[in-house]
């Protein structure tokens, strides 16, 4: 809910933070040409999931709309709630929305300046598992409570298949292709079409149930990079066919060792050169070029070492092991300039500059502009460590997520951990008395996770997201990643 924009041009990196009055945590945007659009999702109540639109611009003005999802207590099933924005891709003046188990939609969007969705309705198109052919279980009003009963035609039709990731390719006006993610495969159809057949993809795991978590295309390159919870995969027939990345001879590093990343990677275009962050152990940006990952062709070539493969810490990028993970990134361009921006979880933003800015040519070393200024209100921060944990084994053994706040002022504190759709799994502690000042919380045997919800059952694999606020006003969010849990 917090925003900060920054012009990579400017010496000093301009930096100017807001905040944006959602409740819950933002998912995911896209960019326009001077406004970012951004979306969110949260349980308002037992029986009503809102999904908000906001607008964004450069000077912090916002306009907000919202989809309600609502189903009575008597049809809160898995499908029925399962109806929620799960991603967006601009395309013109249009927004493509992919709807969970709704599946996806069109809306029609107002020029920058003047507000967000230019539509007083929304009509979803559902993807029966099993079936090729689209259905259209529902229409939602906009700002308006939408039923989700319409979802539940499972009988019929075939249980709705569940969109993750959605993406377009639109290098060819006559042939604009979708690509939809889903929890059992990709499917890829034509603009305006009603058939969405499946994509067969060579995953190592014959037989297996593909859930597709991130789709990145670059159509002026014919470029689709697809991933799973493990797996990754390449297309540069616009996703009509799918191929592993060639290995490469006598490597340590090579691409079949890149498996087994959590979260799922993200992926940047430039040109022939695809940025990928794998989330493996060491953190860093994976280089290939086209599908060919870029290895040192000097006296290091296939050492070994991911130094050859990727830009880390030798490079300038100064995240190392155990310092977190890289987060979001971003290319911008100005003229002869070029900018590449990481995020981090733990140390901030990396800025690397290319070309020339002002005449001046950029040395392309990575800067640390970790700078950003606190929101009002805000927790300096929210440490979890582990990030990554395991939860309860087998044995009954438990590894807890140890939570490290410092209040500005002596307080009482509430901690909640949600999940990824930012419904409430557990509150760790209630309007417990907490000291401020200069040291973090000392009650270290309160302030952790078990990484179980209020019922005692160990979580499902998935991130997780910890609340901690104050009678005072503070507040501030961490995020855990458990690897491993309870089949949902």
């Amino acid at each position: 809910r917090s925003s900060s924009r920054i012009d990579p041009f400017t010496n000093p990196v301009s930096i100017k933070n807001d905040s944006l009055p959602f409740q819950g945590a933002l998912r995911g945007g896209v960019g326009r040409k001077n406004s970012i659009l951004v979306y969110g999702v949260y349980n308002k109540s037992d029986t009503e999931k809102v999904s908000s639109f906001a607008s964004v611009s450069p000077g912090g003005q916002f306009a907000i709309d919202s989809l309600i999802f609502y189903r009575p207590k008597a049809n809160n099933t898995p499908i029925t709630s399962g109806a929620e924005v799960s991603g967006i891709v601009l395309y013109h003046d249009s927004l493509l929305i992919g709807g969970g188990r709704a599946g996806f939609a069109w809306a029609k969007i107002k020029p920058e300046g003047k507000g967000m969705l230019d539509v007083d309705s929304i009509s979803f198109q559902a993807l029966p598992n099993g079936s090729d052919t689209v259905v259209s279980p529902f229409r939602c009003a906009v700002n308006k409570r939408c039923s989700t009963i319409g979802l539940d035609w499972k009988i019929k039709f075939g249980e709705p298949d569940s969109v993750s990731s959605i993406a377009i390719d639109s290098s060819n006006q006559d042939s604009i292709w979708i690509l939809i993610g889903t929890q059992s495969g990709l499917r890829r159809g034509l603009l305006g079409s009603k058939s969405y057949p499946n994509i067969t993809l060579p995953s190592a795991k014959a037989g297996a149930i593909l859930r597709i978590e991130n789709i990145v295309v670059d159509a002026a390159q014919k470029a689709v990079w697809v991933f799973t919870g493990s797996e990754y995969f390449f297309s540069s027939d616009h996703g009509l066919s799918f191929h592993k990345v060639p290995d490469i001879q006598n490597a340590i590093t090579k691409p079949a060792s890149l498996t087994g990343f959590s979260p799922s990677p993200e992926a940047l275009i430039d040109g022939d050169t695809s940025y990928i962050n794998f989330n493996l152990d060491k953190p860093g940006l994976v280089i290939f070029n086209k599908d060919s990952l870029v290895v040192n062709q000097g006296e290091n070539a296939a050492s070994g070492n991911f130094s050859d493969a990727i830009f880390d810490n030798e490079d300038g990028l100064d995240i190392a092991r155990g310092e977190g993970r890289l987060s979001g990134f971003a290319k911008i361009n100005s003229g002869e300039a070029k900018a590449l921006v990481v995020g981090t979880t733990t140390k901030g933003i990396f800025l690397r500059k290319t070309g020339k800015v002002n005449g001046q040519v950029q040395d392309g070393l990575w800067t640390n502009i970790n700078s950003l200024r606190k929101i009002k209100n805000s927790l300096n921060e929210v440490i979890t460590f582990p990030t990554l944990f395991t939860g309860v084994g087998p044995s009954g053994d438990v590894e807890y997520v140890n939570i490290g706040y410092r209040l500005k002022s002596n307080g009482r504190v509430t901690i909640t951990v949600y999940n990824y759709a930012m419904e409430k799994v557990k509150v760790l502690v209630k309007k417990a008395p907490r000291k401020g000042g200069g040291s973090r919380s000392e009650l270290s045997a309160e302030d952790r996770w078990d990484g179980r919800d209020e019922g005692g059952r160990s979580v499902s694999l998935g991130v997780y997201y910890i609340l901690v606020e104050s009678d005072q006003g503070e507040k501030g969010w961490g995020k855990a990643i458990a690897v491993r849990g309870r089949t949902p």
